[in-house]
């Protein structure tokens, strides 16, 4: 899309997205849509040797820390050549999360600040986890015969791995570990430069690692494997004999064996990179040959997208307008709940009561959908605490959920998530208390609406014998009335309300009244 043609039609929700990567720094300029998706407007990409510092020398160099915030200038020069600066919606910066290993991280952010008006957000775990999911679920419709099967996603990331089990397109399971291309490259070369029997070195110094991914997995039937990656993304059209979008074992090996003969001149020239994807190609291919020849998966699936592109898009889809992550992300809760032996009636229970209210009340909150995803967790884990001591679970829950791990959710959501079951009874929040304290005032409103709610919500169920079968709510000018569907005395959930909805009455100057069902 030409700017001309851009200014013609309206750029006022122009927004761009950023991703400072292990090798690289990409830019993709956008507009948003309502349901989700988005318009591409223009897509860069420039190398940046950050990996190699941090794995070689344990910081990131003064030289490529400049060489970034060129590029980032650069990049918001490109902006201004689309739209004026005051027509940018937003421009989001984000980081692969091998720079919290870096010992000079806060001058690398602040030189970013100083230098490009720019703030870095660190991508963790459970944002990538998020991501690959996102990957896995585009393959799975590709490939329908994929959800009837058990597959095993690998993801060779540059400092880490991520594995993720589906049977019957469901995620049983994933887990993560300290293996990756740039990790593994760079460690082989810090010892002894590159070995004449290079793969055999790669193989050596992940022989451990690999042991353990072998042992979580070795008990599953794998037929497919899912290979997502920078560098055997990029590999794929150099694959041979592909055959309903997958390949075999054979086909991975033959090109692992003629990249190993290859010095760094012939893989740039032969795979079009530049010489810092170069030194990531062979371990790359390595890493993921030893993994699908362990299990002997029946097919190899690579998606045919680019890694990058298909990244910068996937981080600005909200992860509450996929269905089917909302799904996954409620089942792992419910295993963390199971696991505290939380009493799941009554937690299921309270789910439902929240979400009726959100829903209900959405007029009132102004809440987003995500908001809504973050409630339901909430109500599923506040009381996982009860495990380690009734007496102020409420405390205990905060500190269970601070300290697991809930599937494909970024750790700010997690605290987030960790605040609102902290106030589930008690106390409610106030600027002196641990983690609260350090939120925005957005935030703060945010954990104390959504309490307000699971409060609400769990005093309709005190009796955690799922009385309450649903709720409708009647606004007046002072009162919040709800009415209870088939409850005939209300007595038991109403003396609960009066140590409960003093959040909600706070927060939004209504008064609660449980209205009970007369035809009952």
């Amino acid at each position: 899309m030409s700017s001309e043609t851009l200014a013609h039609q309206g750029s006022s929700n122009v927004s761009a997205t950023i991703h400072i990567g292990a090798s690289s720094i990409s830019l993709l300029i956008f507009i948003p849509h309502e349901d989700g998706s988005s318009e591409q407007i223009d897509f860069l990409e420039q190398s940046a040797p950050i990996a190699h510092d941090v794995f070689s020398r344990g910081k990131i160099t003064r030289t490529t820390i400049e060489r970034c915030v060129n590029i980032l200038t650069g990049y918001k020069q490109t902006l201004t050549e689309f739209v004026p600066v005051s027509a940018i919606n937003k421009i989001r910066v984000v980081a692969t999360n091998i720079l919290s290993e870096s010992s000079n991280i806060e001058v690398f952010l602040n030189r970013i600040h100083i230098g490009c008006d720019l703030d870095v957000e660190i991508l963790d775990d459970g944002e990538m986890t998020r991501l690959i999911y996102l990957k896995t679920r585009r393959r799975l419709s590709d490939t329908p015969s994929m959800k009837s099967r058990t597959t095993l996603v690998l993801h060779v990331g540059p400092g880490n791995t991520r594995a993720i089990l589906l049977k019957n397109g469901k995620i049983t399971s994933y887990s993560s570990y300290r293996l990756g291309v740039h990790r593994t490259g760079e460690r082989i070369s810090s010892t002894s430069g590159r070995p004449s029997n290079y793969r055999k070195s790669v193989r050596s110094q992940i022989q451990g690692v690999l042991d353990s991914l072998i042992d979580e997995y070795r008990d599953e039937d794998i037929e497919h494997i899912v290979l997502i990656g920078y560098e055997i993304q990029l590999l794929r059209p150099h694959i041979k004999h592909f055959k309903d979008k997958s390949c075999s074992i054979n086909a991975l090996k033959e090109l692992c064996d003629e990249a190993s003969e290859m010095n760094d001149d012939e893989i740039v020239r032969s795979f079009q990179v530049d010489y810092q994807t170069a030194e990531a190609i062979l371990p790359a291919l390595e890493i993921n040959l030893a993994v699908s020849e362990a299990f002997e998966p029946k097919r190899l699936h690579i998606p045919e997208s680019d890694y990058e592109e298909g990244l910068l898009h996937d981080l600005n889809i909200i992860p509450s307008l996929s269905g089917d992550f909302s799904d996954e992300v409620l089942r792992s809760t419910e295993k963390v709940a199971e696991k505290y032996q939380v009493h799941m009636g009554h937690a299921r229970q309270v789910a439902r009561i929240s979400l009726s209210l959100f829903e209900q009340l959405g007029d009132l909150h102004k809440l987003s959908r995500h908001d809504a995803l973050l409630l339901q967790i909430a109500a599923i884990l506040h009381e996982v605490g009860g495990f380690i001591n009734n007496r102020a679970h409420h405390k205990h829950s905060q500190y269970i959920i601070l300290n697991s791990e809930i599937f494909g959710l970024p750790k700010a959501d997690v605290e987030i998530i960790a605040l609102i079951t902290r106030y589930h009874r008690n106390s409610v929040p106030k600027p002196t208390h641990s983690l609260y304290k350090d939120l925005d005032t957005h935030n703060r409103m945010r954990v104390s609406k959504l309490a307000s709610f699971l409060r609400m919500a769990d005093a309709l169920d005190r009796s955690h014998s799922n009385k309450v079968k649903s709720i409708e709510i009647r606004t007046s000018r002072r009162r919040i009335h709800i009415y209870l569907q088939q409850v005939a005395d209300a007595h038991t959930e109403r003396l609960a309300m009066r140590s409960k909805g003093d959040l909600f009455e706070n927060i939004f100057g209504l008064q609660i009244n449980l209205v009970e069902d007369k035809l009952s």
